[in-house]
């Protein structure tokens, strides 16, 4: 056997879980043959729709060849989701933060005058007074270092009011920079702090709050580390921990692994008090489709000592969930559905990789989806997390690769219609989850039975007008190897449920229309789900 994950494939699903080792757990350092532990799940049906939604033609989730070449995709795709209002600006980047009544929507800011790329008139992160749902309104923007070359890093604590950066440059650095802004007037966010990070070469690419709002940690996706800094004084932040993954330890470089984006849990799970367990989305290095050199999934950390300054902390692993499916796993979110702890976590790429056309057909002729969908796992055991659903729509299954292995080009930017960021409605008893997909948009699903999620609703955005159309404060540029013909946007934030006056309401972005209020057209659905969202979805972690 060579030096390559073996693994075996049933019905288009394998899991590997992490293997118990001297009381923890640990990927073992020769390779092994695990048969799948559940069956494939999925696809979910697809919604039905009022009579008036303007809907897909496709396989559910899919923008097709002749809708792109008729321009038919320059005006959005919904069912049982109406647009209330919407702030374009110049388009609108990997992220959506929120507190009370105000929307943060980050912009490529780093990008912009560049590359053919036309200059932003507010670079940064586009601070916006949504307080009338109709007519949300540019307030101002944030333009220190670690705002405008921002990308996946920025977090908003509810309990203390704190919104948090890190310089990120695309990912990979080029400034230790971190910014902390009080939101107490979160039309006018008040800097209490921009710093440089004893790390020069930082690189931060992902990060989050704690839920007591004291630490922020951030990941380094080039240099596999991991950084928490205390803000117990947002004014003098100080950096706690640069943490090399030790001797093959899940997530980091010898291992052969990368910690990609992390979340902590706000409540207590199996024994563990909130802000000591911390979940990381890991990539594994893929070798083909269904067969990895190490594993990509799910890893769960004790971050105890370092939630208690203990000096010198330790992180260990206390379990793992790898899977052959899918590729770059993203940020885990922790909720409890019917008081039955989950994390939610998905692929932004499929089976094959986020080299598309490529990676669609490789997957494809494995049998295996093309592209990423998230997963409801149960971790009410920590050390051995399980797979309930796979939240898969048409487009991730590979019936239909005859009609949709060809979609994605090479000058698309990778990703398809793989699913990015998902935002539970209450973590503490969640019922709906709304997923952005990229180039499938932001899709709804009802999980109040877990083992038998549905897809509701749907909204796809806009792509710009003319195909030649450069949105600066989108991602859809030559950074990110797209090219014209734009016949598509992308969907990557979070999305915020919010109750307003009795209406369900969700706040959504997409890279040329921008931020949007979406709200719910079938209200006697919604009703019967009896969704109960935390007001503004404040327990939940960015």
């Amino acid at each position: 056997m060579s030096d390559q994950y073996r693994i075996g494939r049933r019905l288009g699903l394998s899991l590997v879980a992490g293997i118990w080792v001297a009381g923890m757990w640990a990927l073992v350092a020769t390779p092994v043959t695990v048969q799948a532990q559940t069956p494939f799940l999925g696809p979910v049906p697809a919604p039905v729709c009022q009579p008036a939604d303007r809907t897909e033609s496709g396989v559910d989730g899919q923008l097709t060849t002749a809708e792109r070449a008729s321009g038919a995709s320059t005006h959005p795709y919904n069912c049982n989701l109406a647009i209330v209002g919407e702030y374009a600006g110049q388009g609108a980047g990997h992220q959506l933060m929120w507190y009370g009544h105000c929307a943060y929507v980050t912009t490529e800011g780093y990008e912009a005058g560049q590359k053919g790329v036309p200059p932003l008139r507010h670079p940064g992160i586009q601070v916006l007074d949504v307080s009338n749902p109709h007519a949300p309104r540019y307030v101002t923007h944030l333009d220190d270092p670690a705002s405008l070359y921002d990308w996946e890093d920025g977090a908003v604590n509810s309990r203390r009011a704190l919104l948090a950066s890190a310089e990120s440059w695309m990912g990979a650095g080029p400034q230790p920079a971190v910014s902390f802004y009080d939101l107490s007037n979160c039309t006018h966010p008040r800097l209490l702090s921009s710093v440089q990070l004893p790390d020069p070469k930082l690189m931060a690419h992902g990060g989050n709050f704690a839920y007591d709002g004291k630490t922020y940690w951030i990941t380094s996706y080039n240099k596999r580390r991991l950084y928490a800094i205390d803000v117990t004084d947002p004014r003098h932040p100080k950096e706690l921990l640069d943490w090399d993954f030790p001797g093959g330890q899940a997530g980091g470089a010898s291992a052969g692994q990368i910690c990609h984006r992390i979340s902590l849990n706000q409540f207590t799970v199996d024994g563990h008090p909130p802000d000591t367990l911390l979940f990381c989305g890991v990539v594994g290095h893929l070798v083909r489709p269904g067969v990895y050199r190490s594993g990509n999934g799910l890893v769960i950390y004790d971050v105890s000592q370092v939630q208690e300054r203990r000096p010198h902390p330790v992180i260990k692993v206390i379990g793992s969930l790898y899977w052959v499916n899918g590729n770059i796993a993203i940020e885990p979110d922790l909720a409890f559905i019917h008081g039955t702890p989950y994390v939610g976590v998905g692929d932004e790429c499929g089976s094959g990789g986020c080299s598309y056309p490529k990676g669609a057909i490789d997957a494809c002729r494995a049998g295996l989806p093309p592209f990423g969908f998230e997963r409801l796992i149960d971790i009410s055991n920590l050390a051995k997390p399980r797979l309930v659903a796979q939240l898969m729509i048409g487009v991730d299954s590979p019936k239909n690769c005859p009609l949709t292995e060809h979609d994605i080009t090479a000058t698309m930017g990778g990703y398809g219609y793989s699913m990015h960021d998902c935002t539970f409605d209450n973590p503490r008893d969640a019922t709906l989850l709304a997923c952005s997909g990229h180039q499938a948009g932001v899709r709804v699903f009802d999980i109040r039975n877990p083992e038998q999620p549905r897809e509701i609703a749907y909204f796809v955005g806009p792509a710009p007008p003319l195909p030649t159309e450069i949105d600066p404060g989108s991602l859809l540029n030559a950074f990110q190897g797209v090219t014209p013909p734009i016949n598509f946007a992308w969907s990557k934030a979070h999305s915020r449920f919010v109750w307003r006056h009795g209406q369900l309401y969700l706040w959504i972005t997409s890279s040329h229309g921008g931020f949007y209020v979406l709200k719910f057209e079938n209200q006697a659905e919604i009703a019967k789900l009896k969704p109960v969202p935390t007001p503004g979805n404040e327990d939940y972690q960015d």
